[in-house]
């Protein structure tokens, strides 16, 4: 009886092909079917010339000036006039806040950062923010940071006004949230650097650019957030208060919302570092603040840029630790303050708002302005180490690019190694292999990984891409994604493996995911610049370095969310520990490892295409160099074909959404 019983549940699940191991190997089969398509039939074959580069470009560039005209023209008509009075509120926004911010003086400033914090977010929370104000005083960027955290707060202030709403609409009804979720989706998958062109066309070159920029990838996180937050208020506590007579709004304004408010502040958070990450490529649009200086600097000034972009971690961590605090003590769950009467917070909140203004006053008697610090009643000074800093920048520089020393022999040999072995070798088959050979690849590769519709979606966007003209730079630009989407993806399994073996090295890594998932894209980009100097690597080494931590936790997370009963009935049944990672939890988290891969390489596209600032090639070059030179239908072009890739690239990994069990039974 014992012997027909004592069938162990998991040996069906570990002596099975897990369904993302066949499915490889299939994708490893096209992938050579490629390479020998390419070796006997290489060579230039353009797309048919219904809509050429050449051809659509002059038009765009023409539409640019006519939109312009009329844009600049007194009787416009009524869709100019409201994107001119748009554009002209945001303009007017961001400069009052800006003169907002200076008035109050930088002892204000300081004062009303550190004690307002300190109320809603604790001692801690405080003390960070006095350290972001001292490192901008340090480090000579006083002004520049006002400005980008005015330009910052516009652009949060708006997308929650946007975001909040259409969250809690979401979070209420389903109908809402699935006719919201492809359009939150296309926002999250596109390149943000795709957005620079269309923006500029409409809103011109200055903060209004540089605000819609920043909106349209700060206001998803706010809206899912939200909508996550509102679906986790208990349904039997909003059935009680429906059932003592709450209306709806009731309802809303009275449970759901005080219930959900830890969640809407982590969405505030989220919503602060994705607006933070855009500001800084909106000073390319004339954005201003510390990311124009960052942009200067990468083509003029090394050392500039690179201290500019010590300052922005410095507000991003400070930021993010901040919003983080205030959510904790806001979540109704862990309040400490939660027995405070309501006339005892009051009392708080008018010594804080008295304690500010005291310092406004005594700051405005003394007569300090807004640029830090300033002589009583004198010329502006700026009293801070940004030369001696710069000094030690330079020096540094100096000796990291002298070919005679080590560091110089072991970094320049490694980036030639990867540009000359993978990402050259790579770059000429997708370039020079026939461009239908490379779209069927493509789609069936979509259609083993994700399905038939992906498969679809996938063969349209790359037509799309050849189509407009610029299949070459796409397949360029693919090549570098390619390469650096595999060093992240071993670099996050093997970390993420560890991770969820050892909690020491758990441990050890959270700081340091936490420090990479907070910095802007671009940060990313500035000290790699002059560390390599070869021009395809620091996109990839920049890349790499932005998505691994998202493959690190999903693989992480996957690992340990593998059902205990799997793993002990192996366990029981004499697998070591080595077998039971590679034969029970490895396959059963092969779900997680391809939402890892999904989500990297989106993350990856992201910072490549950044790289053109750089001269790295491709299309981010393009639309670069739309900007810099005003080549507006290059540019938009460009736009188009990263649009397209991302949607591509997510779709030929979109696999990794669905279910386990359903890919388990393929």
């Amino acid at each position: 009886m014992s012997a027909v019983v004592e069938v162990p549940v998991a040996a069906p699940v570990a002596s099975r092909v897990p369904w993302w191991k066949g499915r490889l190997v299939r994708v490893a089969v096209i992938a050579a079917v490629l390479v020998v398509v390419k070796a006997v039939w290489a060579g230039d074959f353009p797309w048919p010339g219904w809509i050429a580069w050449e051809a659509l470009s002059p038009h765009l560039d023409r539409f640019q000036t006519w939109l312009i005209d009329e844009r600049t023209a007194g009787d416009a008509g009524f869709v100019f006039d409201v994107f001119n009075g748009f554009r002209s509120f945001l303009d007017w926004l961001v400069e009052h806040l800006n003169s907002l911010l200076r008035w109050i003086t930088w002892p204000g400033l300081l004062a009303a950062g550190t004690l307002i914090v300190w109320r809603f977010g604790g001692v801690k929370a405080a003390g960070v923010v006095l350290a972001m104000f001292g490192s901008f005083a340090a480090l000579g960027f006083w002004s520049e940071s006002v400005e980008t955290l005015a330009l910052m707060l516009a652009a949060v202030a708006l997308s929650l006004v946007v975001g909040i709403p259409l969250g809690v609409a979401a979070g209420r009804s389903r109908r809402v949230d699935a006719a919201l979720r492809p359009l939150l989706d296309a926002a999250q998958i596109v390149p943000a650097f795709a957005y620079l062109m269309p923006v500029t066309l409409l809103f011109s070159i200055g903060y209004a650019a540089g605000v819609v920029v920043t909106m349209v990838y700060a206001i998803p996180p706010t809206i899912r957030i939200t909508a996550l937050g509102i679906r986790r208020v208990p349904v039997n506590t909003v059935e009680a208060a429906e059932s003592l007579g709450a209306t709806r709004r009731q309802v809303l304004g009275k449970v759901q919302l005080p219930l959900a408010r830890g969640m809407v502040m982590l969405g505030v958070n989220q919503t602060i570092l994705f607006a933070l990450s855009m500001v800084v490529i909106a000073g390319m649009i004339g954005g201003g603040g510390i990311g124009a200086v960052v942009y200067v600097g990468i083509t003029r000034d090394p050392a500039l840029a690179l201290l500019a972009g010590v300052a922005i971690v410095a507000m991003a961590m400070a930021l993010d630790r901040v919003t983080q605090a205030i959510a904790e003590r806001a979540d109704p769950a862990k309040r400490r303050d939660a027995d405070e009467t309501r006339a005892r917070r009051r009392l708080r909140n008018a010594a804080v708002a008295l304690a500010v203004g005291a310092t406004v006053v005594v700051a405005k008697i003394l007569g300090a302005s807004g640029a830090y610090p300033l002589e009583a009643g004198a010329r502006e000074t700026s009293v801070s180490l940004q030369d001696w800093l710069l000094g030690r920048l330079n020096g540094a520089l100096s000796y990291i690019q002298d070919p005679t020393t080590f560091l110089f022999h072991v970094l320049n040999p490694t980036a030639t190694f990867v540009l000359q072995k993978l990402v050259l070798p790579l770059q000429s088959l997708l370039v020079e292999a026939p461009w239908f050979a490379t779209l069927a690849a493509l789609t069936l590769i979509a259609f083993v990984v994700s399905g038939l519709r992906p498969a679809i979606a996938t063969f349209v966007a790359m037509s799309v891409i050849g189509v407009a003209g610029v299949w070459a730079k796409a397949m360029d630009t693919f090549s570098q994604v390619l390469v650096a989407t595999l060093f992240a993806v071993v670099i996050g399994v093997v970390l993420g493996v560890a991770a969820s073996e050892s909690r020491a090295v758990a441990l050890v890594l959270r700081p340091v995911n936490d420090v990479l998932q907070t910095l802007p894209q671009l940060i990313y980009l500035v000290p790699f610049v002059f560390l390599l100097n070869v021009s395809l690597v620091p996109g990839i080494v920049a890349g790499v370095l932005y998505a691994f931590p998202a493959v690190v936790r999903l693989v992480e997370r996957g690992l340990r969310d593998v059902a205990p009963q799997a793993v002990q009935a192996a366990a029981s049944f004499g697998a070591t520990r080595r077998q039971v990672l590679f034969k029970v939890r490895i396959p059963q988290a092969g779900d997680a490892i391809m939402l890892g891969v999904n989500q990297g390489i989106i993350m990856v596209l992201a910072v490549v295409v950044i790289g053109g600032l750089v001269g790295s090639s491709g299309l981010g070059y393009d639309v670069a160099q739309g900007l810099v030179r005003g080549n507006f239908g290059e540019g938009v072009i460009a736009s188009l074909g990263i649009l397209s890739l991302g949607i591509a690239l997510d779709r030929v990994t979109q696999g990794s959404r669905r279910g386990v069990g359903k890919r388990q039974d393929d």
